[in-house]
Formats: structure tokens, C-alpha cells, sequence
């Protein structure tokens, strides 16, 4: 039950921190010589996930339900406001589900081999930091100094647009970034956000679009997923019984406090820590790799 709830809290944290929940489920149980979930563990605690962004965005979503079909509204503002956010989020879900749905079988490949996951764990590095030069680059223009003579101060007002602001060209390149994640190591909350920071938002205005992006992927990907969910599966396993409910409720819990965290540290800081941080996992991955060979040999 231990190494369930374990993973089950790295799965909450990885999820809507950038450093990639597929990335760390690969890569620790290799790493630590555990046995490998299976995939009706993986099942489970990605619903956990899911229940962490509902309660953390259930006024949000209320707001989403209701106005969408006239209930409540104060007016016509609310209504249209509700109604694009809604087709903006449908609009970036869409690359994610149709390459996921089409190429399952060759992704799933990706999994088996932690090099995959090392490799593309720097590739989440590179897009953070790219993501918080552009957004330096910016606060230099709006100052009319250059980006080595922006202050600390300066950088807390952050020039970007809020989510209120999202463009369909904007949720269509953090839409194809969302179907990026579908490869271990390739952060979904990095990706979504670094990729509205280079479109102009700002780091909160990215950050809230990308959490309210994450509900119908996450919601499709486990209803995709459900067919192949059994408790036969977990038989035989340290995964099974009490142990899945356990790393279900770790993920849902943890989920909550990174989304909480991560809302509360962006309006304040920048990304470049996540980016050192996936940086290094990565290359710890490579040198375990190189250490204890593949995962058969483990």
C-alpha cells in the first residue's frame, strides 16, 4: 500500500505541476526497482487527478454550466463569456483526443523504455525556459530597458494577458501542446502554459487555462481508458484492494495542493526552477539508464 499511495501522490503533484506526472510514473518505479503499475492502477489515480481540478474549479465550472444555457446570467456578457471559454476549451482538447485516440498503440511503446522519458523530461525543460524568456523579452519592451537590466521588481507585473483574453488561435497552439504530452516526459501542465506564455498570456492567465484544458482531457482519457479497467488486473499485484483506493485518494489529495500551489507561486515567481528541476531528473534518468540498463535487467 506503501508504494500505491506513493505513486499516487507523485501522480496529483506531477499532474498539474510542470515536470510531468507520465515522466515520474515511469521513471521512479524503474529507478527504485518496483514493480511497474498496471495500467488499471494508472486508471485510478488519473481519476484522482480528476477529482482535484473539479473541487478546486467547481465555481468555475459552475459559472461554465449554468451560463452557458442562460441560468442565472446578469446579462449577455456572462453568457458569451461562458460560452466562448467553452468552445475554447473543446477547441484545445481537440488535438489531444484525436492523436491519442489514433496513435495509442505506437505511444504506448514510448513507456516501456525510460530513455523516452529522460529524453523528453529535457525537451519540458527547454520549453520553460524558453516560455519565461519570451515573457522577459516582453517586461524589457514594456520598460525600455534591455532583458539583463529588467529588476525583480519589474517582473512582478506581469505584461501578459489574463485567460479572460484567450484567442482561438491561442487555444489551438496550446491545444496541439497538450497532444504533446501524450509522450512520458513531455509535461501537459509545462507544455499548455509555456505555450500561452509565448502566445501572450500571463503566467497566472496560462496557468488557470491550462487547469480548466486539463478536465475533459483528463475526463476522456480515463472514460477512454475504462474498457481496459479491471480489478482482475490488479491481481497478484501490490496494487490491488485497499492499496488503489488509497493512491486514488493520495492523487486526488495531492492533485488539489499542487493546483493550490502552483495558482499561489506564479504570481510571484517564474518557471525556471520546474525547468532546472525536470533538467536534472532527466539527466538522472540517462545516467541510471546507463547504470542499471533496461528495465528487464532491473
Amino acid at each position: 500500500m506503501i508504494r500505491a499511495i506513493i505513486l499516487g501522490i507523485v501522480q496529483g503533484l506531477t499532474e498539474f505541476l510542470p515536470v510531468s506526472s507520465s515522466g515520474h510514473l515511469v521513471v521512479i518505479p524503474y529507478l527504485l526497482s518496483w514493480e511497474q503499475p498496471p495500467l488499471s492502477f494508472g486508471v485510478a489515480v488519473h481519476f484522482g487527478s480528476l477529482l482535484a481540478v473539479l473541487a478546486y474549479f467547481a465555481g468555475d465550472l459552475w459559472f461554465l454550466a449554468t451560463r452557458t444555457f442562460g441560468i442565472g446570467a446578469s446579462g449577455p456578457e456572462e453568457i458569451k463569456r461562458a460560452r466562448t471559454t467553452v468552445m475554447l476549451l473543446v477547441i484545445g482538447t481537440l488535438p489531444a483526443a484525436v492523436l491519442g485516440a489514433t496513435l495509442e498503440s505506437q505511444f504506448e511503446k514510448t513507456f516501456e523504455d525510460p530513455r523516452f522519458a529522460a529524453s523528453f523530461l529535457l525537451v519540458t525543460a527547454i520549453l520553460l525556459w524558453l516560455a519565461e524568456t519570451i515573457r522577459r523579452r516582453r517586461v524589457a519592451a514594456r520598460e525600455g530597458v534591455t532583458v539583463k537590466e529588467v529588476t525583480a521588481a519589474q517582473e512582478l507585473d506581469d505584461p501578459g494577458r489574463h485567460e479572460g483574453t484567450t484567442t482561438i488561435t491561442d487555444a489551438v497552439a496550446i491545444g496541439f501542446a497538450q497532444a504533446m504530452a501524450i509522450l512520458p516526459g513531455i509535461s501537459r501542465a509545462g507544455a499548455t502554459m509555456a505555450t500561452g506564455m509565448m502566445r501572450g498570456l500571463s503566467r497566472e492567465g496560462a496557468a488557470r487555462f491550462s487547469f480548466l484544458l486539463s478536465i475533459p482531457i483528463i475526463l476522456g482519457a480515463t472514460a477512454f481508458e475504462y474498457p481496459d479497467f479491471s480489478t482482475s488486473g490488479l491481481e497478484g499485484t501490490m496494487y490491488g484492494g485497499w492499496a488503489l483506493v488509497a493512491g486514488m485518494a493520495a492523487a486526488a489529495v495531492s492533485g488539489f495542493w499542487a493546483i493550490r500551489y502552483l495558482l499561489r507561486l506564479v504570481a510571484d515567481n517564474d518557471l525556471l526552477g520546474f525547468a532546472r528541476y525536470v533538467a536534472f531528473f532527466g539527466i538522472l534518468t540517462w545516467v541510471g539508464y546507463l547504470w542499471l540498463g533496461p528495465p528487464s535487467q532491473v
